[in-house]
């Protein structure tokens, strides 16, 4: 019997070894590339801040406050005017995480805690990087909506336009 584990452990080692040997190697993606977007990646928390305010403005939402900006995050709160289903929001701009480029499932959850614990009817969180499958999940059955790189752009492309050089130093 110890025979027979012994054997099959080392059976699955050696195909553990042969799989690492022929598969292709691993390429680390460029996060500052995706054509039209790159530009996205390269914006500090305060420009983010000030674009997303822009951009939920043209939405029909109303700017309350902001905060934050030249460290980490930028945080605003918006109303919406509607009848019935407005009310309060708030909104969290990331810049992308300097070690990958993504927003995680701890990051996710720590937005979700913030949301909850400021009282708002819903909580929105823009990036201008990825965001991880854990973060989706952990965003699931949530009162927040998650926001990366190409659906900010494609926000920005529809309401705003083009996110030019001269967009950027206007804000």
């Amino acid at each position: 019997m110890f025979i027979l584990v012994f054997l099959a452990i080392i059976i699955g080692f050696v195909l553990i070894a042969l799989i690492g040997a022929t598969s292709p190697p691993v390429e680390h993606p460029d996060f500052t590339s995706g054509a039209d977007h790159a530009n996205l990646f390269d914006l500090s928390a305060d420009q983010l801040g000030r674009i997303v305010g822009l951009l939920i403005s043209k939405m029909g939402l109303e700017l309350d406050r902001a905060s934050g900006g030249s460290g980490g995050e930028v945080e605003i709160y918006a109303i919406n005017p509607t009848p019935l289903t407005g009310g309060k929001i708030l909104i969290h701009c990331l810049p992308a995480p300097s070690e990958d480029g993504k927003v995680n499932g701890l990051r996710v959850a720590q937005f979700i805690r913030a949301t909850r614990s400021a009282y708002v009817s819903k909580g929105l969180l823009f990036t201008t990087g990825d965001i991880t499958p854990d973060g989706r999940l952990e965003a699931e059955d949530s009162p927040v909506e998650l926001f990366d790189r190409m659906q900010l752009a494609s926000l920005i492309e529809e309401h705003i336009g083009e996110l030019t050089p001269e967009l950027l130093s206007e804000l």
